[in-house]
């Protein structure tokens, strides 16, 4: 599943798992890695991924990603049941803990570098390694805890330290809470720049103590896998990478959030050319 690495340093590197999403047919890759990997190369970024999974995985989708395999036993899967509720997951196999000191030198050079674990696999330190980047954090995928049948369950963020000193921007959604806004204060006291996602209520920039709400972009949902991930990988790159201010790139990022619900797992990844066109009507 390794790429050879290229010498040039990427401009948006992002670690986590790339996963197998149960369906009724097989499965599909899935994962924060994959929908951010993904969505970064088509709005232009050179993009790398460390991840861990099985060498026989069919890596359909993610061509012209540099992508290195840490070695260990088993592909993080997943099976996702929508319910009028919420999201029912279950996690029926895991791969190992990433590990940030096998990043190439060149990686650690990347501007963008996305935290975007799905099963606790990449350490809060991660960005110890990482210090001239921009940090994305991914708070979903530290914030779940599984039982013995896999079933899993909303869990309080960790006490970890985020790396003093370090630019850094975190990203989850009302689901990731529990629906419960009880704990988003103590995340934001961590986190000054804070982006909550709404599904189809839009997002809040938390920031400074202050709460911006970005507007939501009319959809008609079809599978809402991925738009978090989404959303925080536009965000990022129009940011960070193509220049445009926050609450443009956040506007951008509501946008093809939206524009991926329509579409089935990665199909609904907006192509170079919708990315065009929204950019023209929000970017």
């Amino acid at each position: 599943m390794s790429r050879q690495p290229d010498d040039r340093p990427p401009e948006y590197l992002i670690l986590g798992h790339i996963t197998k999403d149960v369906l009724d047919s097989g499965y599909r890759l899935g994962g924060t890695a994959v929908y951010g990997a993904v969505t970064a190369k088509r709005m232009g970024a050179r993009v790398a991924l460390l991840t861990s999974g099985t060498e026989d995985l069919d890596l359909a989708g993610l061509e012209d990603i540099q992508i290195l395999n840490q070695p260990g036993a088993g592909t993080t899967t997943f099976t996702n049941e929508y319910t009028p509720s919420g999201r029912v997951q279950t996690l029926s196999d895991r791969a190992v803990d990433l590990d940030p000191d096998l990043l190439p030198p060149a990686w650690r050079k990347a501007k963008v570098v996305h935290l975007a674990p799905v099963a606790c696999e990449v350490p809060f330190s991660a960005g110890e390694v990482l210090p001239n980047a921009y940090l994305a954090y991914s708070l979903q995928g530290w914030m779940r805890n599984w039982d013995q049948a896999g079933r899993v369950s909303p869990a309080p963020l960790p006490a970890s330290p985020v790396p003093a000193g370090l630019q850094v921007v975190a990203f989850l959604s009302i689901e990731d809470l529990g629906f419960d806004r009880e704990e988003l204060g103590q995340i934001t006291s961590r986190f000054p720049t804070l982006f909550l996602t709404l599904g189809s209520q839009g997002a809040e920039l938390h920031q400074g103590g202050s709460v911006e709400k970005i507007a939501p972009v009319p959809a008609q949902e079809v599978d809402p896998t991925g738009a978090g991930d989404i959303f925080a990988a536009a965000l990022m790159v129009a940011w960070q990478i193509q220049g445009r201010p926050l609450q443009q790139a956040a506007r951008l990022a509501s946008a093809l959030a939206a524009a991926s619900v329509e579409g089935k797992g990665l199909l609904g990844v907006p192509s170079e050319q919708q990315i065009k066109a929204l950019s023209e009507v929000y970017g």
